[in-house]
């Protein structure tokens, strides 16, 4: 604040007090002389006239008034240098924010105030949204529905209010009717949901970091026009703490999602198995965008379609198994169709946090949606989309109606796919390694290398794992009366039906040992688990009809099992167990599960 530069009266030889009673003493030290006793005044005081008196009083009115003036100037600047104070040591944003307005409602008495800020959640637009209310209602009428006072927006455009806003001072929205001075803005951003009278600009050099809105005072009549200049003054000192907050929280959080992709790449390093790759690489983009459910699609070569390959989050745990274990067929996607499809075919992220955007599919409401593409040597490998946000309510996840996903996490999730793209790529030619081209399970070659590595496992930490050994009833049989390509369609459902008996979240894998012959380990597992397990996929297998052709074939299988440290410790002896345990169930009459011994 400025102190006071109205010319003073001119001066005069009084030294007594400016409180000093006017006496007849008072009146001696008056020289009897002519002179100006305040700005304006031009009439001659003679001695003896009695203007003398009136002059004096009027000379100490015009000193009264400029030591008013001049403390009320020093305690604004106290006040503003206090208020500095006070912003600078606000631990957050929200914090500083409802500082700021918490100076302006005890001067005021404002019965309701907001703050937005420069929003970063619609990619496409310059948005500022609220951040900060009081003394308003927490949800307001959006297109005929309920939405949060948080996600309150209003765009910055070529307009006339935007104008007066960039010009950085305090003006009022409202006219002396209490009618919107700006009528087309208010109707068409719906800004009478501020229930404000006064726009407070706040600027930092030529950027515009946000509005204070203020509604009426207590009584009901508007901040007086002579308070602008605090205001403005206060906004000043308000956009220096505002400008600084924000940008620190921002690197704050660019740290930690450094260190988070750091962490998942040293965590997903060493998986070389495609399908628990995929699991993960979803996991974590879940856990680390704090969003209530994703899924990662990968883009079939042939079809040039986007087919989802694993789900996580919200979702009901029988479906989300169903797909991951690929036991449910989902709608593919073309390139350029809905959300992920258009992430796919631009290349770029798709981010949309306006609801009234998104396709709304199913029961629960899609709030905010954030698609990115898997790309490795600038070709597209998938898509990994996910959807709204959450918030921990005590030590509970439960959604968050106000949460959207910013331009840090669409960074996150950026780093997140590039990171999942070049371990997926090798992940790929390793599981292609691996896997048995006709089956899709993994072949004799990683069976021998798990089992061996399982029973490393097996002598260190003591734990059961149980090996099963499976063979299709009569197939030479099959191959001879339906031909080889019958034969390969039974394999295929046989297969099938074994790598739905693997549980998930546990270590069981499922091979292809070789003609029409397959294994099972199962860690942890205890050889009576193991048997209820085979004997359900066996109930399995008997009631299927797999279509050949024109004509339909129903198999059996039978199995033997054994487990270390029971039954035997090395490779060898395990399997050779296993092997004579399927034996008995063969020429026991077939259709059946043996364990040894």
């Amino acid at each position: 604040m400025k102190p006071p530069t109205d010319a003073p009266p001119a001066p005069t030889e009084l030294n007594h007090s400016i409180e000093a009673p006017l006496t007849g003493e008072l009146r001696s030290v008056v020289p009897h002389r002519s002179r100006n006793v305040g700005p304006g005044n031009r009439k001659t005081a003679m001695p003896g006239d009695g203007l003398e008196l009136d002059s004096t009083r009027r000379e100490l009115a015009f000193w009264r008034k400029k030591a008013v003036e001049l403390d009320n100037a020093v305690f604004e600047m106290r006040a503003l240098l206090q208020s500095g104070k006070g912003f600078a040591e606000a631990g957050t944003v929200e914090e500083l924010l409802h500082a700021f307005m918490a100076v302006c409602r005890e001067r005021y008495g404002v019965a309701s105030s907001a703050v937005l800020l420069l929003d970063d959640l619609d990619p496409d637009s310059v948005f500022y949204r609220v951040r900060a209310y009081q003394g308003l209602p927490d949800h307001y009428s959006l297109d005929g529905q309920e939405e949060e006072l948080f996600m309150f927006k209003f765009p910055q455009d070529k307009g006339l209010l935007w104008q007066l806003v960039q010009q950085g001072d305090v003006f009022s929205v409202l006219d002396l009717q209490k009618h919107p001075r700006f009528k087309t803005a208010f109707a068409r951003w719906n800004l009478g949901v501020l229930g404000s009278e006064l726009w407070v600009p706040i600027v930092r050099g030529s950027r515009v970091l946000g509005v204070l809105t203020l509604g009426p005072c207590d009584d009901g009549a508007p901040v007086p026009e002579h308070e602008y200049t605090f205001l403005q003054e206060i906004a000043a000192v308000g956009a220096t703490n505002i400008d600084s907050a924000v940008r620190y929280e921002k690197n704050v959080r660019i740290l930690k999602n450094l260190q988070t992709l750091y962490d998942i790449n040293q965590q997903l390093a060493n998986v070389n198995d495609f399908k628990a790759l995929t699991m993960e690489s979803l996991s974590t983009a879940v856990g680390a965008l704090k969003a209530q459910k994703a899924n990662l699609m990968l883009l079939n070569p042939e079809t040039r379609k986007l087919e989802i390959k694993v789900v996580w989050g919200n979702i009901p745990k029988a479906t989300r198994d169903a797909i991951n274990d690929g036991r449910m067929e989902t709608r593919p996607f073309a390139l350029g169709e809905g959300v992920a499809g258009k992430a796919a075919a631009s290349k770029r992220p798709v981010r949309i946090n306006d609801r009234s955007r998104i396709e709304q599919v199913g029961r629960n409401v899609a709030y905010c949606i954030l698609a990115v593409p898997l790309l490795y040597g600038g070709e597209v490998m998938g898509v990994i989309t996910l959807t709204n946000k959450v918030r921990d309510v005590a030590g509970s996840l439960e959604l968050d109606p106000i949460g959207r996903f910013g331009e840090e996490d669409e960074q996150l999730l950026l780093g997140l796919a590039d990171q999942a793209a070049v371990n997926l790529h090798r992940a790929r030619f390793y599981s292609e390694s691996i896997t048995d081209r006709l089956t899709g399970l993994a072949n004799r070659k990683h069976f021998t290398t798990t089992l061996d590595e399982g029973l490393e496992h097996v002598r260190r930490k003591g734990s059961p794992l149980t090996l099963v050994v499976v063979d299709i009833d009569h197939f030479k049989k099959v191959n001879d009366t339906y031909g080889h390509a019958a034969g390969d369609t039974v394999l295929v459902a046989v297969a099938r039906e074994l790598a739905a008996t693997v549980r998930p979240g546990t270590q069981d894998k499922a091979f292809r040992y070789g003609g029409e012959e397959f294994c099972m380990l199962l860690p942890d597992t205890t050889p009576e688990a193991a048997e209820a397990l085979l004997n359900e996929c066996r109930r399995r297998v008997e009631a299927s009809v797999v279509p050949c052709g024109e004509r339909s074939v129903q198999v059996t299988m039978s199995a033997g099992v054994a487990s270390a440290p029971a039954h035997a410790a090395s490779a060898r002896d395990l399997f050779e167990l296993a092997d004579k345990a399927l034996y008995a169930s063969k020429t026991g009459g077939r259709n059946r599960v043996t364990v040894a011994g």
